[in-house]
């Protein structure tokens, strides 16, 4: 009998795992394990790229796991998924994640209600919820340990910073009202979203979280995280060296920190972070206390500037950076952010893009841009990646991301051809495409100047 997909998974999951083993073997990576230990593995490292066998070994799993369950399971699965985010959450805001990292071996539900004041029957029925999903594993009867993913969760790790951005269920909820919303359903306006009707309001997203600064704080904690996670990628993936003659302005940067990681790695190039003027403050104390003492004074410097203003640093000397940027906005707001650029670009700047770009594009498109010989790590080519590998192996993220955005900012993914339409209507045409080892791509832009048009 023929089991043609069954024998294609096989083959693919052997051979990544194969070529994952032999990659730790050479870079003498201790062995994978799911419990949790006293140090950090170096493939959980937020320092480094994804290797290509584990994004390989992901899609065959999750591609596994689609053809042998049940639909009946998939669909009760998808029924009470509702579950899955405040299990995490009560395991993080009740202290329960940090008290077990105390005890590696395992701690009883006893101990936990006594130190913690919570009931042991509901909290094992919570915490083995918890295991299905590999956060922790049910040693004893009424005994749990922790798993090596949940380190994630842990004070001060970025994967909690993820999880207590707030909001995310109300939102969620109105998706459903928000679709079939009489004045709302057509709309690409920011202020017609699913935000709008969780929170009662007629501001857009960003006026409303201007007021509460707790929820603004936790919101920007979760956005750097999610920064930080593809930030490898783009440091090994992209040939930094290119624009060590210029100043990057990283527009929009947040607290700076792809700029300082950028100076961290390469101390020759220079970094402004461009933020709103209530930013700068923040930015420049994350500056101070993580780039790199040994360098210059000033190597990353922050200043205040809008998106929908002039751009004040103009000519050949700057390049210009935006990640995660235009994702946020709909196409009129994003060609006028790139507008701004294009006006201010030399002939011989260069405008980087760093975002994800959805659907499928041909490896040409990056073939004679990205060669083992441009990237800064050649330890992987990035053009190995293809997008459907991406898309089918980071979980659920991208396309969670991809629609937590439109909730609240009623903005969309885009492939290559709108993403290119977006750019030319800026007066900006795309001289490169660079895959990364994440979700996301940089597309290298320069400006099309009166003599070229």
């Amino acid at each position: 009998m023929n089991h043609l997909e069954l024998d294609d998974l096989q083959t693919s999951l052997n051979n990544a795992l194969n070529s994952l083993r032999v990659a730790m073997d050479g870079s003498g990576l201790p062995p994978l394990s799911s419990q949790y230990g006293t140090d950090t593995h170096p493939l959980d490292s937020m320092d480094q790229p994804t290797p290509v066998g584990v994004y390989e070994a992901r899609r065959a799993a999750l591609e596994l796991k689609n053809l042998l369950q049940h639909p009946f399971e998939k669909a009760a699965e998808s029924a009470f998924s509702m579950y899955d985010y405040p299990s995490v959450q009560v395991f993080i805001e009740h202290g329960i994640v940090d008290r077990m990292a105390k005890e590696p071996s395992g701690i009883s539900v006893k101990t936990l209600q006594s130190e913690l004041d919570l009931d042991s029957h509901k909290l094992t029925t919570v915490l083995r919820h918890l295991s299905v999903y590999g956060w922790v594993r049910e040693t004893q009867d009424g005994i749990f340990a922790l798993n090596r993913s949940s380190r994630i969760l842990l004070q001060g790790q970025r994967g909690r910073a993820v999880v207590m951005a707030p909001n995310y269920m109300r939102i969620a909820e109105a998706l459903p009202r928000w679709l079939v919303h009489p004045e709302f359903r057509f709309s690409k306006s920011p202020d017609h979203t699913a935000f709008q009707l969780a929170n009662n309001t007629t501001k857009s997203f960003f006026e409303w979280v201007k007021d509460d600064r707790d929820y603004l704080d936790r919101f920007a904690a979760g956005v750097e995280a999610i920064g930080e996670y593809v930030t490898p990628g783009i440091l090994s993936d992209y040939p930094w060296q290119t624009c060590s003659e210029s100043t990057i302005v990283d527009c929009a940067g947040g607290k700076g920190s792809l700029s300082i990681a950028l100076a961290n790695k390469f101390p020759g190039l220079r970094l402004v972070v461009q933020e709103r003027e209530e930013m700068v403050g923040p930015a420049e104390a994350n500056i101070k206390a993580r780039l790199d003492p040994n360098l210059v004074h000033g190597t990353v410097v922050a200043e205040a500037n809008d998106l929908f203003s002039a751009q004040p640093r103009t000519g050949d000397k700057y390049t210009f950076m935006l990640r995660h940027v235009l994702h946020d906005w709909p196409e009129a707001q994003a060609v006028n952010i790139l507008e701004k650029l294009a006006a201010a670009a030399g002939p011989k700047s260069k405008i980087l893009i760093i975002e994800r770009i959805s659907g499928h594009y041909p490896d040409t498109h990056v073939e004679l841009e990205h060669s083992p010989a441009n990237t800064m790590d050649s330890t992987a080519p990035a053009s190995l990646i293809t997008e459907q590998t991406i898309l089918n192996s980071s979980f659920r993220m991208p396309q969670a991301l991809a629609l937590h955005l439109l909730c609240i900012l009623n903005c969309h993914e885009r492939t290559l051809d709108q993403w290119r339409t977006i750019i030319s209507r800026a007066g900006l045409v795309i001289t490169g495409v660079y895959k990364l080892r994440t979700y996301v791509s940089i597309m290298e832009c320069r400006a099309i100047h009166t003599n070229e048009s």
